[in-house]
């Protein structure tokens, strides 16, 4: 059954074989409607605010602005707007921090172009989507609560990661708090290791979600 308006479909993602890919696939469709493409976060959100599509898939590493931050500004400035998070990543931070920020679904980029217009077809036509590489945002994150423990960091390493959030580097956190770059890299693999994670946005996100930071 196809239907009789094309599902408007955006894509903001830095990889330019998965827009080709889903472009190309897509053009083929009668259901299913590209009607525009980013590489950045910041595009992105431009492009998607003059002409809202139905849905956006935002992928979340992106270059400039993160991918979750691009879901929470969307999300704030169009409520209806169904928003698929492109992952990765499958680390509990990522899912939760997606879902926080608002995203309705969350896909690994695993997917292959077959299956991602397979998946949006069924989304597109009020079916439950199913499929391997969909994380569930709302049982992710009751497991992620479910198995937190209390993580007690020092005040010197919440004022590393407060820094962290605020994008500052190494050497610009090392030259703020007067310390060796040396040691802001010892608090921040110790920050990894307490709080379960590999990568600096996933420790702030993490850190927001434990109320660690702001």
């Amino acid at each position: 059954m196809s239907l009789t308006i094309p599902f408007r479909v955006f894509l903001v993602d830095d990889h330019p074989l998965l827009r080709t890919g889903l472009r190309f696939t897509l053009d083929e469709m009668t259901d299913l409607d590209l009607i525009g493409e980013a590489a950045d976060g910041f595009e992105g959100v431009e492009k998607i605010l003059q002409n809202p599509p139905d849905i956006a898939l935002i992928d979340i590493d992106l270059p400039g602005i993160s991918g979750i931050t691009v879901i929470g500004m969307l999300r704030n400035k169009l409520p209806g707007l169904k928003i698929i998070a492109l992952s990765s990543y499958s680390e509990k931070g990522y899912v939760t921090g997606a879902m926080q920020a608002g995203a309705d679904g969350y896909l690994l980029k695993a997917i292959s172009i077959t299956a991602l217009v397979d998946f949006l077809r069924d989304f597109a036509q009020g079916k439950q989507p199913v499929s391997p590489y969909l994380l569930d945002l709302a049982v992710a994150h009751k497991n992620a609560l479910e198995n937190e423990e209390d993580v007690h960091i020092s005040p010197r390493e919440k004022q590393v990661l407060k820094l962290l959030a605020e994008g500052k580097s190494n050497k610009q956190i090392a030259d703020e708090i007067f310390l060796s770059i040396e040691t802001v890299k010892t608090h921040i693999k110790n920050i990894f290791q307490k709080l379960e994670v590999k990568s600096r946005m996933e420790a702030v996100i993490v850190g927001r979600r434990r109320k660690l930071i702001d």
